[in-house]
């Protein structure tokens, strides 16, 4: 099939939480796209609003306290938002599948390997016999370049390593083939090398499955390395939004800025640090308190009376083809 075939539309999504303190909107009004054989980033601090998306994309939304206020969801077309909790269950883990933080939390310590995968296999393909289900356990572990697949199989998720779990539960994650994946910091406390392992087997993967990828990460770095667009969220939204090649070599808003100058670099030459890296100062505001205009205003250095309120809050609009920036002095 095309790669420029759009499989999820992501549309005007605002995602409340009722909190002791009063009402939050964790996610408000944001739009993307994913494409077959496409991956898109979602950047952002901790609280940005990235995990909260995909959670509402997955149906997964607690509620109470949570609920999806309004927007669209679209999947080939149909909004995910109409679908009720059977039809949810029968997409969710099948057709759309997800990537959680940490393996050793998402995986039941009580059950083997090879229970936990055919699971996934029993409740999305219930016409396999337990020997078909077995058969295809043990390919997607050595899918996935776990070594002797047949003895991890039956092992349980403590006798494993960081790595070793990851790549459990991508296939967990890949057992029915599915068109999207959302992988939520995939790489979270793994050591550099086991990283790269693992960014290198999604991107092998993603080339043979043609699948949609949603890689969710506050690591540019993992962004760069697999990502073809990207969407940078701030306080709950998209503040700006392009292919990733525009992102780093010609950031429109200040904040993606800052992000891509605080990536460590070396010289090339001599292999030496290029001296203390820059920062961007001041917190991300409470989303109790977020100021009138723009949420990044107290700690940009750009910021104008325009973005203290006299003109509403930015919106996200279109600077260069295929590059949407949410800023009233975008960066030239």
């Amino acid at each position: 099939m095309s790669e420029n075939q759009k499989i999820l539309e992501v549309k005007d999504l605002v995602v409340e939480f009722n909190t002791d303190r009063g009402l939050i909107t964790a996610v408000n009004g944001v739009n993307f796209e994913v494409y077959r054989g496409k991956s898109i980033g979602i950047v952002g601090e901790s609280g940005s609003g990235k995990s909260v998306s995909a959670l509402a994309i997955m149906g997964l939304i607690p509620n109470p306290p949570g609920r999806v206020k309004s927007g669209i969801i679209k999947y080939h077309g149909e909004n995910l938002l109409d679908k009720s909790v059977g039809e949810m269950r029968k997409i969710r883990g099948n057709k759309i599948a997800m990537i959680f933080q940490e393996p050793m939390t998402s995986l039941n310590p009580v059950f083997n390997v090879g229970n936990q995968i055919e699971e996934v296999l029993k409740l999305h393909q219930p016409e396999l016999s337990k020997e078909d289900r077995h058969v295809k356990g043990v390919e997607m572990l050595s899918l996935v370049g776990i070594p002797s697949p047949e003895k991890r199989y039956k092992e349980y998720p403590h006798q494993l390593s960081g790595g070793m779990r990851q790549r459990v539960m991508i296939a967990m994650a890949l057992a029915c083939k599915p068109d999207i994946l959302i992988a939520d910091e995939p790489t979270t406390a793994l050591d550099v090398t086991i990283q790269a392992q693992i960014l290198e087997l999604m991107n092998k993967l993603q080339k043979d499955l043609g699948m949609g990828i949603i890689m969710i990460t506050h690591d540019l770095g993992v962004v760069a390395e697999t990502c073809d667009d990207v969407a940078v969220m701030y306080c709950g939204k998209i503040v700006e939004k392009s292919d990733v090649k525009s992102i780093f070599n010609n950031p429109k808003h200040p904040y993606t800025k800052g992000l891509i100058e605080s990536i460590p670099s070396f010289d090339s030459t001599s292999g030496a640090a290029k001296g203390r890296l820059p920062t961007i100062e001041g917190m991300v505001p409470s989303l109790f308190e977020l100021p009138e205009g723009c949420s990044f205003q107290d700690r940009c250095e750009f910021s104008t009376e325009d973005c203290r309120g006299s003109k509403g809050s930015p919106s996200l609009t279109k600077v260069n083809e295929g590059h949407k920036v949410s800023c009233f002095n975008p960066l030239q």
